[in-house]
C-alpha cells in the first residue's frame, strides 16, 4: 500500500488514538472508560471496584442523588458514581490525597475514605452545577468559594470545621453570602 492511500486511515486513527493517549495520562478522563481500569458496571449509574459491598454503593448513591435532587433540583442526566474501595483503584482515576473528585457531567469517583452520603451528595453537587450552570462556569467563571461553599454547606457536610482551611473559608463564605440575602440560584458574577 501506497503512503497516499494511508493517509485516510492515517486521519482515522490519529483522533482515535490521541483520545486513548489522553485518557491514559489524564486520569480524572478516566471516568469516560472506568472498566479499562478495573470497575465492573452493574448498571449505567454505578460502577465499583468490589462487587461485594454493591448494595452498600447503591444505598448511599440513591440516597445522595435523592437528596440533591430535593434540596438543589433535579438532573438533566442521572450522574455516574464509581466506587473505589481502595486506595490503589482511587489512585487510577486521580488524585489520591481527597474522597471524592467529579468529572464535569461525565460522572463522579468516590475513594475508600469517601463512602459517606456527604461525600457523594457534595460531588453530586458539582454534577448538579456543572449541567445547570455550565462546566465553564463552575470550574473557572465562577468564584471558588461559591461552587466549593454551596457543596459544602448544601451536602450537609457535618465536620466543623473542615478541617482544610480553604475548604472552611469556601464554606464560611458561602453561608455569609446567604445570610446577606443573595439567592444561591442566581450566582455572583
Amino acid at each position: 500500500m501506497g503512503w497516499k492511500r494511508r493517509i485516510p486511515l492515517i486521519l482515522i486513527m490519529l483522533p482515535v488514538l490521541t483520545l486513548v493517549a489522553i485518557i491514559l495520562f489524564y486520569k480524572p478522563l478516566r471516568i469516560v472508560v472506568p472498566t479499562w481500569f478495573g470497575l465492573t458496571c452493574p448498571s449505567s449509574v454505578i460502577c465499583i471496584d468490589d462487587l461485594a459491598r454493591l448494595d452498600e454503593a447503591t444505598a448511599i448513591r440513591a440516597e445522595a442523588e435523592t437528596f440533591v435532587t430535593t434540596r438543589v433540583g433535579p438532573f438533566e442526566t442521572p450522574p455516574r458514581v464509581l466506587f473505589c474501595s481502595t486506595a490503589d483503584c482511587f489512585a487510577r482515576f486521580g488524585n489520591p490525597d481527597v474522597r471524592g473528585l467529579n468529572l464535569g457531567t461525565y460522572g463522579m469517583i468516590v475513594g475508600p475514605t469517601g463512602w459517606d452520603n456527604y461525600i457523594v451528595r457534595h460531588e453530586m453537587i458539582h454534577h448538579w452545577q456543572n449541567e445547570a450552570l455550565g462546566v465553564h462556569a463552575a470550574s473557572v467563571g465562577l468564584p471558588r468559594w461559591y461552587i466549593e461553599g454551596m457543596a459544602y454547606d448544601f451536602s450537609e457536610d457535618p465536620r466543623q470545621p473542615i478541617g482544610h482551611a480553604p475548604s472552611e473559608a469556601n464554606r464560611s463564605a458561602f453561608q455569609d453570602w446567604i445570610a446577606a440575602g443573595n439567592d444561591w440560584r442566581r450566582p455572583p458574577r
